[in-house]
């Protein structure tokens, strides 16, 4: 099976844990786009006594002591249940701007790695950019904080990235199973895989080298990378269009040749996905298609357990899901869908979410900077949480329930989603994303009170 065809060929484990498997502006912007045992009572507010969803949420949220990925692990033992025998873990997020999320998730990350044995972070970065850190940390080869800076979105660029990467690198030193890091987006174009795809076929095929070059010299950037994005978007269909056709053929002239060289595949598809993603007015599947390609082929190439760190769009195991924003949404499969479609119950997906605070937020040169974000609007997801128990927790959504609370998860789900573009006097509660149901789209939800903004690296 080529890599083009996904992770259908994965055969979830048969110890798995059961999960329910039920199930151009836009464009552009969107860059980057518990106590070891059950609380049981004591700690119920008010309201939580009243109402049987919010009751059900209290006894069964397990509380988390810490925010901090350096916290004993004791209090993540319900999590690690929870995810069970999962093969890979889509680890999302509401905004990419909250210091918490992030904290929360290096801290997931750390348990996945150092008691359910995961060895890749896969990450809403690119594939060639994902190349350098990689290399970061197994190696020790590059600067942590000069890395996030070049990740496709500024807003990754913070020191709570930079300490995952860190952490990494750390663990690499004294562990000879070394974890990797993959970039499984398409976001920007790199010198490096044109060098790349270059070297390989000169090296198999050089009767092929001027074949490629005409193709290669129609999509190679001249301009630095968001000058080379945005002349791209200003393009015409009609002036894309040889473009996406060189980059096909290069992609099929890749894919033809032997001995095969999966590095060199994987950079083809790359640009290819690069220039078919910007392409698309609205809701990409080809982007979308190509996260979840590219997590089965590191599966097959690489081997182990996948944590997918990404936006909650992305992640969101729903077979459809809309992410409406004021000027627009988009609604389709994610990649988050095409994983639990491929691979079922190997696939969980983690719901990190917040009640108020604040958050980095913005494009350059204004931002990223700091926003407010008020509380939850009623009947958003994160409202319920709120008033069932204010604070850190996480919860199994699968877990048994009342019938009342199994039609609360049943229901149409909203939660929020802020993209990029979102700056202080808009609603944040604008920013959603909508689908069938709680349990088809996160499987496991980790909540927190307060946010507050990521902190940049300068």
């Amino acid at each position: 099976m080529s890599p083009a065809d996904g992770c259908g060929d994965i055969a979830p484990p048969r110890t798995l844990m059961a999960r329910s498997q039920k199930g151009p502006v836009m464009r552009w912007t969107l860059i980057s786009l518990t106590t070891a045992a059950l609380v049981l009572s004591g700690t119920a507010t008010a309201t939580a006594g009243q109402d049987p969803v919010t009751r059900w949420i209290d006894r069964h949220a397990a509380v988390l002591d810490s925010a901090d990925p350096a916290a004993p692990s004791h209090d993540l033992r319900p999590f690690g249940r929870m995810v069970g025998g999962a093969l890979v873990v889509g680890l999302g997020e509401s905004s990419h701007g909250s210091r918490e999320q992030f904290r929360l998730k290096h801290r997931m990350v750390r348990y996945l790695v150092e008691h359910k044995g995961f060895r890749t972070v896969a990450f809403e970065n690119d594939f060639a950019g994902g190349l350098d850190i990689d290399r970061y940390v197994r190696t020790g080869e590059g600067d942590p904080d000069a890395l996030v800076a070049d990740m496709s979105s500024p807003l990754w660029a913070t020191e709570e990235i930079a300490g995952l990467l860190r952490w990494m690198r750390a663990y690499n030193e004294t562990h000879a199973d070394q974890v990797r890091y993959l970039g499984a987006d398409l976001l920007v174009l790199r010198e490096s895989s044109f060098e790349a795809i270059s070297r390989y076929v000169g090296g198999v095929a050089p009767d092929r080298m001027a074949e490629l070059e005409r193709d290669l010299a129609t999509i190679r950037p001249t301009l630095p990378r968001h000058e080379h994005l945005l002349a791209y978007l200003r393009m015409s269909g009609e002036e894309r269009q040889p473009r996406i056709d060189a980059a096909r053929r290069v992609n099929r002239l890749v894919e033809s040749l032997h001995p095969r060289d999966e590095y060199a595949a994987q950079h083809a598809r790359t640009v290819l996905g690069w220039h078919e993603y910007y392409a698309a007015d609205g809701f990409s599947a080809e982007r979308e298609r190509f996260i979840a390609d590219t997590v089965g082929w590191w599966q097959r190439t690489a081997g182990g357990r996948i944590a997918y760190w990404a936006a909650s769009a992305h992640t969101a195991a729903a077979p459809e899901a809309t992410f409406r924003m004021p000027f627009g949404s988009m609604t389709g499969t994610w990649a988050g869908g095409h994983l639990r479609r491929r691979l079922g119950p190997a696939y969980v997906s983690v719901g990190v979410t917040f009640g108020s605070g604040s958050v980095n937020s913005g494009i350059p040169p204004e931002g990223p900077a700091p926003h407010p974000v008020g509380p939850p609007a009623p009947g958003m997801l994160e409202a319920t949480l709120e008033s069932a128990r204010p604070g850190l927790f996480v919860l199994d959504t699968q877990a048994h329930a009342p019938a009342q609370v199994r039609r609360w998860r049943a229901a149409p789900l909203t939660t929020r989603m802020i993209h990029p573009l979102y700056v202080t006097g808009q609603d944040a509660n604008a920013y959603t994303l909508s689908t069938a149901s709680l349990t088809s789209t996160f499987d496991i939800v980790v909540h927190t009170t307060a946010t507050s903004p990521s902190q940049l690296v300068r």
